[in-house]
Protein backbone atom coordinates (compact mmCIF):
# COMPACT_ATOMS: atom_id res chain seq x y z
CA UNK A 1 0.00 0.00 0.00
CA UNK A 2 1.34 3.29 -0.51
CA UNK A 3 2.47 6.40 1.35
CA UNK A 4 -0.34 8.47 -0.51
CA UNK A 5 -2.99 5.93 -0.10
CA UNK A 6 -2.30 5.73 3.71
CA UNK A 7 -2.04 9.31 3.86
CA UNK A 8 -5.94 8.87 2.53
CA UNK A 9 -6.79 6.09 4.79
CA UNK A 10 -5.46 8.39 8.01
CA UNK A 11 -7.39 11.65 7.26
CA UNK A 12 -10.88 10.39 7.62
CA UNK A 13 -10.50 9.34 11.47
CA UNK A 14 -7.96 12.34 12.25
CA UNK A 15 -10.98 14.39 11.20
CA UNK A 16 -13.52 12.50 13.33
CA UNK A 17 -10.78 12.37 16.45
CA UNK A 18 -10.73 16.27 15.94
CA UNK A 19 -14.18 16.48 16.19
CA UNK A 20 -14.67 14.25 19.19
CA UNK A 21 -12.39 15.86 21.01
CA UNK A 22 -14.49 19.43 20.49
CA UNK A 23 -17.79 17.83 21.46
CA UNK A 24 -16.26 17.02 24.85
CA UNK A 25 -16.08 20.96 25.31
CA UNK A 26 -19.52 21.95 23.80
CA UNK A 27 -21.77 19.16 25.03
CA UNK A 28 -24.09 16.17 23.49
CA UNK A 29 -25.85 18.55 20.67
CA UNK A 30 -22.28 20.22 19.42
CA UNK A 31 -21.43 16.27 19.20
CA UNK A 32 -24.76 15.67 17.24
CA UNK A 33 -23.80 18.94 14.95
CA UNK A 34 -19.93 17.19 14.45
CA UNK A 35 -21.42 13.66 14.02
CA UNK A 36 -23.79 14.66 11.34
CA UNK A 37 -21.39 16.55 9.17
CA UNK A 38 -19.30 14.37 6.09
CA UNK A 39 -16.41 14.55 8.29
CA UNK A 40 -15.99 10.80 7.05
CA UNK A 41 -18.07 11.04 3.67
CA UNK A 42 -16.50 14.15 2.07
CA UNK A 43 -12.81 13.27 1.99
CA UNK A 44 -13.68 10.06 0.69
CA UNK A 45 -16.04 11.26 -2.24
CA UNK A 46 -12.91 13.54 -2.92
CA UNK A 47 -10.77 10.51 -3.53
CA UNK A 48 -13.15 8.97 -5.25
CA UNK A 49 -13.86 11.65 -7.96
CA UNK A 50 -9.80 11.82 -7.96
CA UNK A 51 -9.05 8.20 -8.85
CA UNK A 52 -12.32 7.40 -10.73
CA UNK A 53 -13.15 10.68 -12.50
CA UNK A 54 -15.98 13.26 -11.36
CA UNK A 55 -18.64 10.63 -13.08
CA UNK A 56 -18.42 8.09 -10.50
CA UNK A 57 -18.20 10.31 -7.31
CA UNK A 58 -20.94 12.79 -8.45
CA UNK A 59 -23.56 9.64 -9.60
CA UNK A 60 -21.86 8.10 -5.63
CA UNK A 61 -22.84 11.92 -4.28
CA UNK A 62 -26.49 11.36 -5.62
CA UNK A 63 -26.95 8.43 -3.53
CA UNK A 64 -25.65 9.63 -0.63
CA UNK A 65 -27.80 12.20 -0.59
CA UNK A 66 -31.04 10.38 -1.22
CA UNK A 67 -29.40 7.62 1.84
CA UNK A 68 -30.00 10.64 4.19
CA UNK A 69 -33.90 9.47 4.17
CA UNK A 70 -32.42 6.02 5.75
CA UNK A 71 -30.75 8.19 8.06
CA UNK A 72 -33.31 9.89 9.65
CA UNK A 73 -34.71 6.39 9.67
CA UNK A 74 -32.55 5.47 11.71
CA UNK A 75 -32.15 7.93 14.22
CA UNK A 76 -36.03 7.80 14.85
CA UNK A 77 -36.04 4.11 15.32
CA UNK A 78 -33.16 4.25 17.35
CA UNK A 79 -34.06 7.40 19.46
CA UNK A 80 -38.04 6.01 20.03
CA UNK A 81 -36.25 2.71 21.01
CA UNK A 82 -33.67 4.23 23.40
CA UNK A 83 -36.76 5.73 25.55
CA UNK A 84 -38.14 2.27 26.43
CA UNK A 85 -35.11 -0.41 25.75
CA UNK A 86 -31.28 -0.63 25.90
CA UNK A 87 -28.66 0.30 24.45
CA UNK A 88 -28.62 -2.89 21.98
CA UNK A 89 -32.07 -2.75 20.79
CA UNK A 90 -32.12 0.73 20.00
CA UNK A 91 -29.18 0.38 17.56
CA UNK A 92 -31.03 -2.63 16.27
CA UNK A 93 -33.92 -1.02 15.38
CA UNK A 94 -32.09 1.85 13.80
CA UNK A 95 -30.04 0.10 11.57
CA UNK A 96 -32.97 -2.45 10.24
CA UNK A 97 -34.70 1.04 9.72
CA UNK A 98 -31.90 2.33 7.81
CA UNK A 99 -31.16 -1.10 5.80
CA UNK A 100 -34.84 -0.89 4.87
CA UNK A 101 -34.96 2.92 4.20
CA UNK A 102 -31.53 2.92 2.15
CA UNK A 103 -32.19 -0.33 -0.11
CA UNK A 104 -35.37 1.28 -1.54
CA UNK A 105 -33.31 4.24 -2.29
CA UNK A 106 -30.64 2.55 -3.94
CA UNK A 107 -33.27 1.30 -5.93
CA UNK A 108 -34.98 4.26 -7.10
CA UNK A 109 -33.94 6.12 -10.45
CA UNK A 110 -32.71 9.84 -9.17
CA UNK A 111 -31.68 13.37 -10.00
CA UNK A 112 -30.45 15.81 -7.76
CA UNK A 113 -33.29 17.61 -7.32
CA UNK A 114 -35.09 14.46 -6.31
CA UNK A 115 -32.29 13.03 -4.22
CA UNK A 116 -32.90 16.71 -2.29
CA UNK A 117 -36.47 16.04 -2.07
CA UNK A 118 -35.92 12.89 -0.53
CA UNK A 119 -33.07 13.93 1.92
CA UNK A 120 -35.13 16.91 3.39
CA UNK A 121 -38.31 14.97 3.43
CA UNK A 122 -36.31 12.81 6.26
CA UNK A 123 -34.74 16.00 8.12
CA UNK A 124 -37.99 17.38 8.58
CA UNK A 125 -40.00 14.15 9.46
CA UNK A 126 -37.05 13.58 12.21
CA UNK A 127 -36.97 17.04 13.60
CA UNK A 128 -40.90 16.82 13.65
CA UNK A 129 -40.99 13.26 15.43
CA UNK A 130 -37.75 13.17 17.53
CA UNK A 131 -38.80 12.83 20.95
CA UNK A 132 -38.47 16.25 22.75
CA UNK A 133 -35.50 17.51 24.71
CA UNK A 134 -36.31 18.60 28.11
CA UNK A 135 -33.81 19.62 30.59
CA UNK A 136 -30.36 19.76 30.92
CA UNK A 137 -27.33 16.85 30.58
CA UNK A 138 -24.07 17.12 31.61
CA UNK A 139 -21.38 17.32 28.67
CA UNK A 140 -20.15 13.75 27.40
CA UNK A 141 -16.72 12.89 28.31
CA UNK A 142 -16.26 10.22 25.18
CA UNK A 143 -14.92 7.72 27.14
CA UNK A 144 -11.30 6.40 25.74
CA UNK A 145 -13.19 3.37 24.57
CA UNK A 146 -15.53 4.90 22.41
CA UNK A 147 -13.29 7.77 21.25
CA UNK A 148 -11.60 4.06 19.82
CA UNK A 149 -14.63 2.48 18.11
CA UNK A 150 -15.13 5.92 16.72
CA UNK A 151 -11.56 6.56 14.91
CA UNK A 152 -11.20 2.71 14.02
CA UNK A 153 -14.65 2.49 12.87
CA UNK A 154 -14.05 5.60 10.65
CA UNK A 155 -10.57 4.32 9.02
CA UNK A 156 -12.37 0.37 8.07
CA UNK A 157 -14.93 2.31 5.95
CA UNK A 158 -13.01 4.46 4.31
CA UNK A 159 -10.41 1.58 3.68
CA UNK A 160 -13.81 -0.98 2.56
CA UNK A 161 -15.32 2.12 0.01
CA UNK A 162 -11.60 2.98 -1.55
CA UNK A 163 -11.24 -0.67 -2.28
CA UNK A 164 -15.00 -1.41 -3.04
CA UNK A 165 -15.70 1.36 -5.26
CA UNK A 166 -13.94 -0.14 -8.43
CA UNK A 167 -15.95 -3.15 -7.99
CA UNK A 168 -19.02 -2.44 -6.54
CA UNK A 169 -20.11 0.90 -8.54
CA UNK A 170 -20.91 4.48 -7.79
CA UNK A 171 -24.69 3.25 -5.91
CA UNK A 172 -23.39 1.00 -3.55
CA UNK A 173 -20.58 3.25 -2.74
CA UNK A 174 -23.07 6.10 -2.21
CA UNK A 175 -25.00 4.33 -0.13
CA UNK A 176 -22.36 2.98 2.05
CA UNK A 177 -20.74 6.60 2.60
CA UNK A 178 -24.48 7.48 4.20
CA UNK A 179 -24.43 4.73 6.56
CA UNK A 180 -23.98 5.92 10.02
CA UNK A 181 -20.62 5.27 11.67
CA UNK A 182 -20.94 7.84 14.07
CA UNK A 183 -24.47 7.39 14.31
CA UNK A 184 -24.04 4.06 15.47
CA UNK A 185 -21.17 4.97 18.00
CA UNK A 186 -22.16 7.96 19.82
CA UNK A 187 -25.74 7.13 20.42
CA UNK A 188 -25.02 4.18 22.29
CA UNK A 189 -22.63 5.38 24.02
CA UNK A 190 -24.77 8.12 25.32
CA UNK A 191 -27.86 6.22 26.14
CA UNK A 192 -25.73 3.72 28.56
CA UNK A 193 -23.84 6.49 30.23
CA UNK A 194 -26.05 9.69 29.83
CA UNK A 195 -30.06 8.50 28.89
CA UNK A 196 -32.64 9.03 26.92
CA UNK A 197 -33.15 12.37 27.20
CA UNK A 198 -29.16 12.99 26.34
CA UNK A 199 -30.09 10.90 23.45
CA UNK A 200 -32.57 12.44 22.37
CA UNK A 201 -30.71 15.60 22.40
CA UNK A 202 -27.83 14.47 20.57
CA UNK A 203 -30.14 13.01 17.50
CA UNK A 204 -31.60 16.57 17.55
CA UNK A 205 -27.97 17.71 16.87
CA UNK A 206 -27.31 14.77 14.38
CA UNK A 207 -30.58 16.67 12.34
CA UNK A 208 -28.81 19.98 12.21
CA UNK A 209 -25.62 18.39 11.92
CA UNK A 210 -27.07 16.03 8.77
CA UNK A 211 -28.33 19.65 7.12
CA UNK A 212 -24.54 20.46 6.42
CA UNK A 213 -24.08 16.41 4.90
CA UNK A 214 -27.21 17.12 2.38
CA UNK A 215 -26.22 20.83 1.47
CA UNK A 216 -22.07 18.99 0.95
CA UNK A 217 -23.61 16.26 -1.13
CA UNK A 218 -26.37 18.49 -2.67
CA UNK A 219 -23.81 20.44 -4.32
CA UNK A 220 -20.82 17.12 -5.53
CA UNK A 221 -23.90 15.86 -7.21
CA UNK A 222 -25.10 18.53 -9.34
CA UNK A 223 -22.01 21.12 -9.73
CA UNK A 224 -18.68 17.85 -9.89
CA UNK A 225 -18.96 17.34 -13.94
CA UNK A 226 -19.47 21.28 -14.75
CA UNK A 227 -17.08 22.75 -12.26
CA UNK A 228 -14.33 20.41 -11.78
CA UNK A 229 -13.24 18.90 -8.61
CA UNK A 230 -11.56 21.94 -6.81
CA UNK A 231 -14.31 24.46 -7.70
CA UNK A 232 -16.94 22.02 -6.57
CA UNK A 233 -15.33 20.75 -3.14
CA UNK A 234 -14.49 24.25 -1.65
CA UNK A 235 -18.31 25.27 -3.01
CA UNK A 236 -19.58 22.06 -1.23
CA UNK A 237 -17.32 22.65 2.23
CA UNK A 238 -19.21 26.21 1.96
CA UNK A 239 -22.30 25.23 1.46
CA UNK A 240 -21.72 22.79 4.22
CA UNK A 241 -20.83 25.04 7.14
CA UNK A 242 -23.96 27.90 6.18
CA UNK A 243 -26.52 24.90 6.10
CA UNK A 244 -25.68 24.09 10.15
CA UNK A 245 -24.99 27.65 10.74
CA UNK A 246 -28.80 28.46 9.59
CA UNK A 247 -29.97 25.12 10.76
CA UNK A 248 -28.56 25.91 14.21
CA UNK A 249 -29.94 29.55 14.05
CA UNK A 250 -33.94 28.30 13.56
CA UNK A 251 -33.12 25.66 16.35
CA UNK A 252 -32.04 28.56 18.74
CA UNK A 253 -34.54 30.83 17.43
CA UNK A 254 -37.22 27.57 17.92
CA UNK A 255 -36.53 27.72 21.58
Amino acid sequence: MSAETWLRLLLVPAAVWLASLAARRWGHAASGYLGGLPLIGGPITLFLALDLGVEFASKSALFTLAAILAQAAHLLALAHAGRRRGWSVALMAGWTSFAAVALAVGAAPLTPAVALALALAGLVAAWRWLPAVSGDTPPPTIPPMELRLRVGAAFLLAALILWSAPRLGPVASGVLLSVPITGSIMPPFTLALYGPEALARLARGFVVGLAGFAAFFFTVAAGLEAWGIAATFLAALAAALAAVAFAGRLVRAHR
